[in-house]
């Protein structure tokens, strides 16, 4: 489907853009967990093209998890980057009145240094990483699930399917 390979590309530049300007570190202060760039670029820059690509493939051969891996990435990666538009007004859970970067012990028990804080009523400013082109995957992403609810209700591609 092509607005699913539209979504994995739009994701993709949407990550490099997460990855440049910290991400990982930034949700690790706002969210009290022990993310690192390093977790990051494993988890959405090796593992996750490999899991888009297979699904490629499989939906290629028509295999049914392929589809279902396809719905979950149209759905979360795809429209739930709204998120990264939320972010901005979230009280962050680790020192949220200091504006700079800081070192801080979070999760369970990580020291992690150079922690962020892109929270609006602190810093004066509207952003968080990501947020720029986090409109990106949703484009298609919307569009795609839109396309798979209409084929559903269309009883030829009901038989199609069968």
């Amino acid at each position: 489907m092509p607005a699913f390979l539209l979504t994995v590309a739009a994701l993709e530049v949407h990550m490099i853009e997460e990855y440049l300007t910290g991400f990982g570190p930034a949700m690790s202060r706002l969210f009290n967990i022990s993310w690192t760039e390093h977790s990051f670029l494993v988890i959405f820059s090796f593992i996750g093209p490999v899991l888009y690509t297979l699904t490629a493939l499989g939906l290629f051969k028509r295999v049914p998890l392929a589809g279902f891996l396809m719905c979950f990435i149209l759905i979360g990666p795809g429209v739930a980057e709204f998120t990264n538009f939320i972010f901005p007004i979230h009280k962050p859970d680790v020192q949220p009145t200091v504006a700079a970067s800081v070192q801080a012990v979070v999760g369970r028990g990580h020291l992690m240094q150079n922690l962020p804080n892109f929270w609006f009523r602190v810093t004066g400013y509207y952003y968080f990483p990501g947020m720029y082109t986090a409109i990106l995957p949703m484009i298609p992403g919307i569009y795609g699930i839109r396309k798979l609810l209409i084929a559903a209700r269309t009883p030829r591609s009901l038989a199609a399917a069968a």
